[in-house]
């Protein structure tokens, strides 16, 4: 964790400091992570904001919603992006279903692919949960692949 975290953390210190508008508007597909994997939404309203809903589907049914804050990295086509949001749903554990809310942060790197629709990215997003499901879920590792348009 501590060498994703170094690595993200130097490609944003060699990064441009333009800002330069995201690649696309909007971007549908899949995340695969340990504690939110299912289906991805992506907006990205600005040159440097975004907003992204998740639905996971893997233990019971939960929503999350995301502000991302993009920087341009690398070259065309790289933004690191950080940031937060909320998460609702139906936690289940041991066949038991619980209301679940809490908070999320969020930080990642994402690449779009110049010549094609396709955006891959890799992130990490703990959660700490307050109702329901309670606890810190630290370990949410995830790929992502989204069509952009």
């Amino acid at each position: 964790m501590k060498k994703f975290l170094i690595i993200l953390f130097v490609l944003v210190g060699v990064s441009s400091i333009r800002a330069h508008a995201q690649d696309y508007n909007w971007a549908i597909g899949v995340r695969g992570g340990v504690t939110a994997t299912g289906l991805s939404v992506k907006y990205n309203f600005d040159p440097a904001n975004s907003i992204e809903a998740l639905v996971d589907f893997v233990q019971g049914v939960n929503v999350y919603a995301l502000y991302e804050r993009n920087i341009p990295v690398i070259t065309s086509g790289f933004h690191f992006y950080y940031g937060g949001g909320v998460n609702l749903g139906g936690w289940e554990k041991h066949g038991d279903t619980k209301f679940t809310a809490g908070i999320n942060g969020i930080v990642g790197l994402e690449y779009k692919i110049a010549s094609i629709p396709l955006a891959f990215s890799v992130d990490y997003k703990p959660c700490l949960n307050f109702a329901g499901h309670t606890g810190f879920h630290a370990a949410d590792f995830g790929l992502g692949i989204k069509v952009a348009f």
